[in-house]
């Protein structure tokens, strides 16, 4: 089930809600209504497939935010539920702020709804106060009244815990639970889709008719379009999820994945990779040299762990863009042999028609000129970058800014992670007072690395 929105929040949420009920999907359609026949039926007009009603319960709610008594809050549920009834779709219902609300006034509101013809009961945990055992208690007290109703969890992440008080919620009876895509959310967010799915499929044994190899395809998706980045070290999905660098670690991971991964990386449609930095050993920077095509002696070797040591005692995050340098230093080879691909221009522009960018870029001596739009500046370069040739098999699958000062100037340090189809992946960082052209020369420098190991 997809609750796509709330359509008496404005035009186009009412817009979007019923384009997404007429796609034809596999999954049912909800629009969130409070109990209130207005946003009853707008939710209707939107053609969704289950009407989900709310009205807040605890007594902090009833008293400063909707200003009514308990017996007012407990008319309204149940007259929501008979309205919505009649006109035959499913009905869910939430009381807002069930784990502050008094236990035995919940039990009385979930058994009127279930009795007038509610087929979803769902606790909401509003503010993410509760903890995994009273989640648990108060799952197991609405079942009791739920009439044989499905009960629900929706768990906020306030203190970190939406995903152990939904699973905590799922062991006490409840047998549905809300989620979004990379936990986003009000305040500290929703319980994270992925981290759900994958604990209750590894560590509990649910078999969930989720096609876990796409989650971290629309993971990137989800974090594109709302323009809210998946922090690296993010369970599941982050960039670094799958990424090694301490040195006892990749020695493991090298002769066996599973002595410090718990379960294939490709199970999310991720990637294994190998870190390098001031933790790295020499057993990972090895394997990453020879993933690059350099081989080196274990002499030579020592002298590229040395150096890239310092460069992450500097405070740099170390790329293959900086590895490459170094081992070419250390084999006494020129930095540019292997170049391709090289900048030339970098122009954005913002309309009201919305934003573009074209790009000049010189390969190989040919001069390509390249166009793309997108949501903002950075957008519409890496749309514009992905049309250059040398990218028809290869995916920008990662980028990310950060803010960097440098000499007492601020700069944009944009890092980039290229990946061929064959798995070859390729990083590259570039620092520049302007953000656009650090990204474009990123994904630049990170295109010679990938030729560079595919021989050119």
């Amino acid at each position: 089930m997809i609750e796509a929105g709330f359509p008496i929040t404005s035009k186009g949420e009412f817009e979007a809600v019923k384009k997404i009920s007429g796609l034809g999907l596999s999954a049912k359609i909800c629009a969130l209504a409070r109990t209130n026949n207005k946003d009853i039926e707008l939710a209707l007009d939107a053609d969704v497939d289950r009407v989900h009603v709310f009205i807040a319960t605890s007594d902090l709610h009833l008293k400063y935010k909707l200003g009514i008594t308990r017996e007012e809050a407990l008319r309204r549920a149940v007259e929501s539920v008979d309205y919505l009834k009649s006109h035959g779709v499913e009905i869910e219902f939430s009381a807002e702020d069930a784990t502050r609300s008094d236990p035995e006034f919940l039990k009385q509101i979930y058994s009127a709804v279930a009795e007038a013809g509610a087929h979803y009961l769902d606790i909401p945990d509003t503010v993410g106060t509760a903890t995994p055992e009273y989640i648990a208690r108060l799952v197991r007290e609405i079942v009791s009244v739920s009439r044989g109703k499905i009960v629900s969890v929706h768990c906020h992440d306030d203190f970190g815990l939406a995903t152990a008080n939904s699973i905590a919620g799922i062991l006490a009876g409840a047998r549905q639970v809300h989620v979004t895509i990379n936990g986003i959310g009000e305040r500290a967010g929703n319980a994270s889709l992925e981290e759900v799915v994958m604990a209750l499929k590894i560590l509990y044994g649910y078999e969930l008719g989720i096609r876990t190899e796409k989650l971290v395809e629309v993971s990137r998706l989800v974090s594109k379009l709302t323009r809210i980045p998946v922090q690296p070290n993010k369970a599941i999905v982050g960039r670094n999820a799958f990424g090694h660098e301490s040195g006892i670690h990749t020695h493991g991971i090298l002769r066996n994945p599973a002595t410090y991964e718990p379960f294939p990386p490709e199970l999310v449609g991720a990637r294994r990779w190998l870190a390098v930095g001031k933790h790295a050993g020499s057993h990972g920077i090895r394997a990453r040299l020879e993933e690059l095509g350099f081989k080196v002696s274990d002499e030579q070797l020592k002298l590229v762990v040395e150096r890239i040591k310092n460069l992450g005692d500097m405070g740099r995050r170390v790329t293959d863009k900086d590895l490459v340098e170094v081992v070419k230093e250390v084999l006494g080879q020129r930095s540019d042999d292997s170049r391709v691909a090289e900048l030339l221009e970098v122009s954005v522009t913002s309309t009201r028609m919305g934003v573009g960018a074209i790009i000049r870029i010189s390969i190989r001596g040919d001069i390509y000129e390249l166009y793309g739009k997108g949501m903002g500046g950075v957008d519409s370069i890496v749309n514009a970058m992905e049309k250059i040739p040398l990218l028809e098999n290869v995916k920008i699958k990662d980028y990310s800014l950060g803010i960097v000062q440098i000499d007492g100037k601020i700069g944009v340090e944009a890092t980039v992670i290229l990946e061929t189809q064959n798995g070859i992946q390729a990083t590259a960082s570039s620092i520049k007072p302007d953000p656009h052209w650090a990204v474009a020369e990123a994904i630049v420098e990170a295109i010679n690395l990938i030729m560079a190991r595919r021989g050119g």
